[in-house]
C-alpha cells in the first residue's frame, strides 16, 4: 500500500477511536488491562525519561508518572491529532507529561533521551515495522528498554487471522510471531531480551540498546 494512503486510513482510525478510548466498556478494558501487565513488568525509578509510542489519550504515561509522583520526564507521541488533544486535556496539569504527534518512523525527539520505551496495540499498524524499530534504538539510552506489546501470531488460528483482518481493517499491516518479532529487534541493532505472555494470543516483546 501506498504509504501517504495507510498513513491517512490509521489517522482516520485512530482520530474517530479518540471520541469513545477513555469510555468504559469492553475496548476500554481490554486495552487497560493489558497496558497495566505492561508497566507491571517495567523497571520504574525516579528521574528516568520514559516514551510511549502510539500513546492514545495518554493512559499508560500517567500510571508511569504516578508510580514515581510525576518525578521524571514522560513523553507520549501519537499519529492522531485528536488522541494527543484528548491527552493534554487529560494531563494539563501535569507539567512533567509531554504529547506530541508525530509518526513512529521520525519522532522530533533526540538521540539517546529514554530509558524505557513502550508500544502497546500499535505495531501490527506499522507499515515499515524495521524503520520503526531503528528510530526507538535512535531514542533508547545505552541500556535503555523497549518493550512491545502486540498480538503474536504464534498459534495457526491467529496467521489466518492475518488474512481475515486486513480485510475489514486495511490500515492493518500484520501480525508477527514471535521469531519474527525477535529478527526485527535483532536487525535494529537491539538485542532480543526475551518475551512474557499476557494471554495466549498476547505477548510483550523485549528489546534491549
Amino acid at each position: 500500500m501506498e504509504e501517504s494512503k495507510h498513513l491517512k486510513l490509521n489517522k482516520a482510525k485512530w482520530d474517530k477511536w479518540a471520541e469513545s478510548v477513555d469510555g468504559k466498556g469492553r475496548l476500554y478494558d481490554y486495552l487497560r488491562k493489558a497496558q497495566s501487565r505492561v508497566v507491571s513488568l517495567l523497571d520504574i525509578k525516579e528521574n528516568m525519561n520514559f516514551l510511549d509510542i502510539g500513546c492514545g489519550t495518554g493512559w499508560a504515561i500517567g500510571q508511569v508518572a504516578k508510580l514515581v509522583m510525576g518525578k521524571g520526564s514522560f513523553y507520549g507521541v501519537d499519529l492522531s491529532e485528536k488522541m494527543i488533544e484528548k491527552a493534554k486535556k487529560n494531563f494539563k496539569d501535569n507539567d512533567s507529561i509531554h504529547f506530541i504527534r508525530g509518526n513512529v518512523e521520525s519522532v522530533p525527539l533526540d538521540d539517546n533521551l529514554f530509558d524505557i520505551i513502550i508500544c502497546t496495540h500499535s505495531f501490527h499498524h506499522y507499515l515499515n515495522p524495521d524503520k520503526a524499530l531503528n528510530e526507538m534504538h535512535r531514542l533508547l539510552k545505552i541500556g535503555g528498554k523497549v518493550y512491545i506489546l502486540d498480538i503474536t501470531a504464534d498459534l495457526w488460528i491467529l496467521k489466518i487471522s492475518n488474512k481475515l483482518t486486513k480485510l475489514f481493517s486495511s490500515e492493518m499491516v500484520k501480525f508477527y510471531s514471535t521469531k519474527e518479532f525477535r529478527r526485527l529487534i535483532i536487525s535494529s541493532g537491539l538485542t532480543y531480551v526475551g518475551c512474557k505472555k499476557i494471554k495466549a494470543y498476547q505477548k510483550v516483546h523485549i528489546g534491549e540498546k
